[in-house]
C-alpha cells in the first residue's frame, strides 16, 4: 500500500496490460460467495430486464446476468477484457466504454450494476461519473455498486504491482456509509441504501482483512 492513488487514465492502461493474466487462462469466478449474493441482491430489486454492467472485467457476472434472461450489455474501459468477454461470451452483448464518460443512449437501462469498479474510480471524478450514469436510467431504475469503507480511517492507497505486474499501480477509494449515501443523494438518486456486507462473505480475503477494508452493498434509484 503506497503513495497517491494513480489516475483514472494510468489505471486504464495498467487494467489493459494486466487483462489476461487476471482473467485467467479460462472462464472462473473470483470471490464466488460475493458475486453471487451480490447477483442475488440486485436481481432481487430489479424492476425491468434492461442491465448495463460497467467495469465488466473478463464478463463474469454478465454471463449468469445473461443466464438468468435479462438483457445484458457488458462494458469496460480496457479493450483487452472487452475482447476476452466477446470470445468467452459471444452471445453477450460487449463493448469499450468508460464510466465516466458513457456514450450510451439516455434512460436506456432498467439497471446498471458495477462490482468492485468503483472502488478503483478516483474520488475527484466520483460524483459526476454517478450522475452520467443515472441518465442512462430509465426512471425507478437500479443503481447498484459495491464500495469499500475501512475500519482505518483509510480514504485511499495504491497497490503497486498489481496483478503481478511490477509497472502498474491500482487506486481504491474508500467511502464510509453516511459518506456514500451523501454522494448518491447530490447525484440525484434515491431510495438509498448502503449496508455493510456480512464478514463471512469476505473474511478469506486477505488484501482487505490486512488493511481493515470491507465491503458495502450500495442501491440507489433514479427518480421515477
Amino acid at each position: 500500500m503506497s503513495g497517491t492513488p494513480p489516475s483514472n487514465a494510468e489505471q486504464q492502461l495498467s487494467w489493459q496490460r494486466v487483462a489476461l493474466e487476471y482473467a485467467g487462462q479460462e472462464e472462473g469466478e473470483d470471490d464466488p460467495l460475493m458475486r453471487e449474493m451480490v447477483r442475488s441482491v440486485f436481481c432481487g430489486r430489479l424492476e425491468g430486464q434492461r442491465v448495463l454492467e460497467v467495469g465488466c472485467g473478463p464478463g463474469t457476472d454478465a454471463a449468469r446476468f445473461a443466464e438468468r434472461g435479462l438483457d445484458v450489455t457488458a462494458t469496460d474501459f480496457a479493450p483487452n477484457f472487452v475482447q476476452i468477454v466477446r470470445e468467452r461470451h459471444p452471445g453477450l452483448k460487449a463493448r469499450v466504454m468508460d464510466m465516466t464518460a458513457p456514450d450510451l443512449p439516455p434512460e436506456s437501462f432498467d439497471g446498471i450494476y458495477g462490482f468492485a469498479t468503483f472502488v478503483h474510480l478516483p474520488r475527484a471524478l466520483a460524483a459526476e461519473t454517478l450522475g452520467a450514469l443515472r441518465q442512462l436510467l430509465a426512471p425507478g431504475g437500479l443503481l447498484a455498486l459495491t464500495l469499500i469503507a475501512s475500519s482505518q480511517g483509510i480514504r485511499d492507497y495504491a497497490i503497486e504491482g498489481w496483478a503481478g505486474d511490477p509497472e502498474c499501480r491500482m487506486g481504491f477509494t474508500c467511502y464510509e456509509e453516511d459518506e456514500a449515501r451523501e454522494l448518491l443523494r447530490g447525484a440525484g438518486y434515491e431510495g438509498i441504501e448502503v449496508m455493510p456486507m456480512p464478514p463471512s462473505i469476505y473474511d478469506t480475503l486477505p488484501r482487505l482483512v490486512e488493511r481493515g477494508v470491507y465491503g458495502l452493498l450500495t442501491f440507489a434509484r433514479r427518480p421515477r
